[in-house]
């Protein structure tokens, strides 16, 4: 393959994750208003937060599928066009069961965006002969960063819910549609597929069991997601247009740490790099729990987003030197599995924070990630 194919295959991926992360994140900001337009408690947000998830499950056996099919591009640009329709109706509706119905299709979108991006990657891996799946995370992560930030500065600087709704649907869509170019066709898929389908054996063990692990950390992600601004609003008395800072924080360390994640994995080893990265997250929940001020708070959710930066681009890592196994299955399988916290998870956390509060849910979840820990440790045990 000749380099100008392999730097449009590469830049059209890292736009599919970067527009993955960004639509995303930029729901994050909207969450009190529509908190506040309902007047929802904990639990009735968790509530409607679930419908999210269970249209991500409706969605996850269907996106290998369509993709197979129709090809990756089709399916981003698809899921990029039902992402942007459900912000502009996020900021408009004022029914609550239709709200419901937006973010079930919302839910929907947004695992059609990652999951599709996951499988290109995976397939423009096999292409190239040279691993791109961590500094892809980066940039999905880079993308959070964005659609956060943007959407919070917009809403500070006084542009209202709806021209925000507005402005950023069309900067999605132009992204999407100019720099998505060249990601897989069906005609590229198919034969990847037919070489794929011949190799496939059962699953290994341990990839049900490294699914469960990315299960929770994209369920801490989706705490900062989802609850990061209602924590700010609630216990820590920030003003609405001010509480996407939370996210934001959160966003910025992953960034950070995830582009340079690498590095960081060569130098300390992945078994440390795993370890102590679950360390610091018990860390930032803590901190984030324990010290009642705005500025510790976001101190408290950047140091989360330190920890958890390499752990899931990690074991995805470490899920492909399994033997047995296809590795695109594999890979496909882990995602699908974690990417289910990240819209599940926040439900589960508004139902326990309605029976013991949300600080306290916090400290739960910094427990679960501590298990995620020990069990990296031991499972890379015999492993460099």
């Amino acid at each position: 393959m000749d380099r100008i194919r392999q730097r449009q295959l590469m830049l059209s991926n890292r736009a599919a994750f970067l527009v993955a992360g960004c639509g995303v994140a930029a729901w994050a900001p909207m969450i009190p208003f529509v908190q506040e337009r309902f007047m929802l408690q904990e639990q009735q947000l968790g509530l409607l937060l679930l419908c999210i998830g269970i249209g991500s499950l409706c969605a996850m056996p269907l996106a290998g599928f369509l993709a197979s099919r129709l090809g990756c591009r089709t399916l981003v640009y698809g899921g990029a066009l039902l992402l942007s329709l459900c912000l502009m109706a996020i900021t408009q509706v004022n029914n609550l069961y239709l709200m419901g119905g937006v973010l079930f299709v919302f839910g929907i979108s947004a695992v059609l965006l990652d999951v599709t991006s996951n499988i290109n990657a995976a397939r423009v891996e096999l292409m190239i002969g040279r691993p791109i799946m961590s500094g892809l995370h980066g940039l999905y992560s880079v993308g959070g960063f964005i659609g956060s930030l943007g959407v919070t500065f917009a809403l500070s600087s006084g542009f209202g819910l709806t021209l925000t709704g507005a402005v950023t649907v069309l900067i999605f869509i132009a992204v999407t549609f100019s720099s998505c170019l060249h990601l897989l066709t069906a005609d590229d898929v198919a034969p990847q597929e037919k070489v794929h389908t011949e190799k496939s054996r059962i699953f290994h063990p341990l990839v049900l069991f490294i699914g469960v692990l990315c299960f929770i950390m994209f369920m801490t992600e989706g705490s900062m997601l989802d609850w990061s601004g209602v924590f700010l609003r609630q216990e820590r008395k920030v003003s609405i247009e001010h509480a996407g800072y939370g996210y934001a924080a959160f966003a910025v360390a992953m960034t950070i740490f995830r582009l340079t994640g690498d590095r960081l994995v060569q130098f300390v080893g992945r078994r440390r790099a795993l370890s102590f990265g679950a360390l610091v997250i018990f860390c930032g929940y803590a901190l984030t729990v324990m010290v009642p001020h705005p500025l510790t708070t976001l101190c408290g959710f950047f140091l989360i987003g330190v920890g958890a930066a390499n752990i899931v681009p990690q074991l995805i890592s470490f899920t492909v030197t399994l033997q047995g196994i296809s590795i695109n299955a594999a890979v496909t399988l882990v995602n699908a599995i974690g990417f289910t916290g990240i819209l599940c998870g926040p439900a589960f956390i508004g139902f326990l924070a309605h029976a013991i509060g949300l600080p306290q849910t916090f400290m739960v979840m910094s427990g679960l990630v501590l298990l995620v820990g020990i069990s990296c440790f031991f499972m890379l045990k015999t492993r460099r």
